[in-house]
């Protein structure tokens, strides 16, 4: 419980951060790169994968450092989003909502089947990990649709 509020607490901490330091005109620096975080979501389901029971710890800790990376990188990408928002079309901000909506729903799925992951015995700790496996692709499906380019994105000089 104790984990959850702290993580909460930094989650905040890292949003309202984000927004204090966006300066209208000024890119933003710490742009997340879809592409090259749709491969660390591979490489980190893979690495876990790998991983037999007696290796759980080590596990866990690679998905937990996966999981917060992605909150981060969801959060960052939600305030790039929120910078942009005058810029696109209702269809486009439409679009955003309902992908940044699932990619939320995911992002809780994910986190559920982490504590099912670290509460797996020997008996259960593969069919942990496929329901694991399963969570994460679908959050890679949720940040793909969040980061493909917005329909009818609206063009401003």
């Amino acid at each position: 419980m104790t984990h959850r509020l702290l993580a909460a607490a930094t989650l905040m901490l890292v949003t309202t951060a984000t927004a204090w330091a966006e300066t209208e005109g000024v890119p933003n620096v710490k742009t997340p790169e879809p592409e090259k975080i749709e491969t660390q979501i591979e490489e980190t389901l893979a690495d876990i994968q790998s991983y037999s029971v007696e290796q759980k710890n080590q596990a866990m800790r690679v998905a937990r450092h996966a999981i917060d990376d992605l909150n981060q990188q969801v959060t960052l990408l939600q305030g790039d989003i929120n910078s942009q928002w005058k810029e696109l079309s209702q269809e486009a901000r439409l679009h955003k909502q309902d992908a940044l909506a699932s990619l939320k729903e995911q992002q809780a799925d994910l986190e559920s089947h982490y504590q099912t992951l670290q509460n797996a015995s020997e008996d259960n700790w593969e069919a942990a990990k496929v329901k694991f496996q399963r969570s994460w692709e679908a959050a890679k499906q949720g940040w793909q649709s969040l980061t493909a380019p917005s329909p009818a994105q609206d063009e401003t000089p």
